[in-house]
């Protein structure tokens, strides 16, 4: 069985990193996604998210895991700044707040976050397939493609125009669930 632990910690992020850059490109295949659809989305990538932390792959299983762990802890240190807005004061917060200042109302670019997702993603699974167990890399290349799979099918889409019929996966989602395909070997 292969362990989180088996990895640096630059492998580790990058295989942490794949599943929510799979899930943000998905969202944005088809462009800025409007806010039922951004919801509905959002809503199907956690549910796939949530089934990971008890999946029958004990690697995939400690992914989500600490996947869910990172993110108690961005969440607690951001309440800590909120609380305590003197405990930012240094270089690194000061360069994470500009970074952050200079993408606020800045529109999302959803052919750099699909490109960027199936680069990561297929990275992360190039990794797992040199260094992991066969079954371990098989179940996380299948699992990141699912949550881009659910989201992509979670709101039907317009085709062509006013009047074109609804369909489940749009052209756009399509190519991009393509190219993550591709990318994870499937």
């Amino acid at each position: 069985m292969t362990n989180l632990s088996d990895f640096t910690d630059d492998e580790i992020d990058q295989i942490l990193d794949a599943p929510g850059a799979v899930l943000k490109g998905a969202t944005l295949a088809d462009g800025e996604p409007g806010g039922l659809r951004f919801l509905l989305e959002t809503a199907a990538g956690a549910k796939v998210f949530r089934e990971a932390q008890v999946h029958e792959n004990d690697f995939v299983r400690s992914v989500a895991v600490a996947l869910r762990e990172r993110i108690a802890e961005q969440s607690a240190a951001e309440e800590e700044a909120r609380r305590n807005p003197a405990s930012q004061v240094g270089v690194a917060a000061a360069a994470a707040a500009t970074q952050e200042a200079a993408t606020v109302g800045v529109r999302p670019d959803p052919e750099g976050a699909t490109a960027e997702a199936v680069e990561l993603t297929g990275a992360a699974v190039a990794l797992l397939r040199a260094r992991a167990d066969e079954k371990d890399a098989a179940a996380y290349a299948a699992w990141v493609y699912r949550i881009a799979e659910q989201v992509a099918e979670a709101a039907s889409t317009k085709e062509g125009g006013f009047f074109s019929r609804r369909v489940k996966v749009s052209a756009g989602e399509q190519d991009y669930l393509d190219r993550l395909a591709a990318a994870v070997g499937r």
